[in-house]
């Protein structure tokens, strides 16, 4: 809508003066051009005749000026949320589970030192977690340098001790990040429950050997007959292994194939006894001692190759372990080069991780 506003100065010894416009736009001039004119006009011998055709009118100078409308200044803020996925069923005692943090941020900015935490009953022991946090008191702890807008995921394996009378845990989650004002923003969620079955008659003395002689006993018992994966039918299974597990550092199992017919099994929580087989060795050892290689029982042995984010467990290798070892950490160590960000920020969001069914054919062949 066009407007005109007209000042008049009557004055015989004319001095320079200014006249001053506040204006508000409305909003759907953004992104639009406005157009401004002004016109002086000055009349001689007090003539206020407004005709230029008459020969007393006044001297007119007109100007023009085009002002781009822009969108009001936003400040770009983080936004952050936070969720935890529990294992789907009700977890056992004496067997790790996956529990899954997604970090959400809804945002328009980066988050910057995010501090993550999760609250466990203090009975329960963590044995494996992406993104290396800190356990202590209770208390899972990350502390994330960037969350960018979009969602991310921290993954860690817990178990709970053999015991009586526990029926369900308590998980807790909060966040806490800068606001850029010197302040801090904290997010807090409600205790996620999750049930607990009831635990075995005779439990051993501690958890993790328990875990050990479950895993000993599940290769012993008539080998390991799980279901194998889509790829299992194709794989030259003339060398290699009787079930090749390929895990995440963290403990979650990335894929697994198997020679054997199928059978009705939890791979997840074979993966995951594996995972804790191998961690408690390495952990009750000397520093220096390197990670587990071998685990040799009566009628079988299962055969560790392990890289900076992901680990191979062969189950019964065949034919020289040193050179099946060799063969195995090459081609891993190919892997994790094609799959190098996604590994070492592992959150089981992303895509499939490229390679893998390469991987273990190689690996198989």
């Amino acid at each position: 809508m066009e407007t005109t506003r007209t000042w008049v100065c009557i004055q015989d010894d004319l001095r320079p003066f200014v006249v001053e416009l506040h204006l508000v736009v409305s909003p759907d001039t953004q992104g639009r051009d406005l157009w401004y004119r002004a016109t002086v006009a000055v009349w001689h011998n007090g003539n206020s005749d407004h005709s230029d055709e008459n020969e007393g009118g006044p001297h007119s100078v007109a100007l023009n000026a085009k002002v781009h409308v822009v969108p009001p200044s936003i400040v770009a803020t983080p936004d952050i949320r936070v969720r935890l996925d529990p294992p789907s069923s009700a977890i056992v005692p004496g067997t790790p589970s996956t529990y899954r943090v997604v970090v959400d941020n809804l945002g328009t900015a980066t988050a910057y030192n995010v501090s993550v935490v999760v609250t466990l009953p203090t009975t329960m022991v963590v044995m494996a977690a992406s993104s290396r946090p800190t356990w202590r008191d209770g208390q899972l702890t990350w502390v994330v340098e960037s969350v960018p807008v979009g969602s991310m995921g921290l993954v860690f394996n817990a178990t709970l001790p053999l015991s009586e009378g526990v029926q369900q845990v308590d998980v807790g989650l909060a966040a806490t990040y800068p606001n850029g004002d010197g302040g801090a923003v904290l997010i807090e969620t409600l205790p996620s429950v999750v049930q607990v079955l009831p635990s075995p008659r005779a439990p051993p003395i501690s958890p993790l050997p328990g875990l050990i002689v479950a895993a000993i006993v599940a290769f012993v018992v008539r080998g390991l007959f799980v279901a194998p994966g889509s790829l299992a039918a194709s794989l030259p299974w003339k060398s290699g292994a009787d079930e090749i597990f390929l895990l995440h550092r963290s403990g979650v199992l990335l894929r697994h194939v198997s020679s054997k017919r199928a059978r009705e099994m939890d791979t997840d929580i074979l993966g995951g006894m594996l995972a804790a087989v191998r961690m408690f060795v390495e952990d009750s050892m000397s520093p220096t001692a390197g990670p587990l290689q071998e685990i040799r029982f009566r009628g079988g042995s299962i055969v560790f190759v392990t890289g900076s984010n992901a680990t191979l467990a062969a189950v019964n290798a065949r034919g020289n372990r040193d050179r099946f070892a060799s063969r195995a950490m090459g081609f891993l160590r190919e892997f994790e080069t094609a799959n190098v960000d996604a590994l070492a920020n592992f959150d089981e969001i992303q895509g499939p991780l490229q390679g893998v069914d390469s991987l273990l054919t190689r690996v198989a062949a």
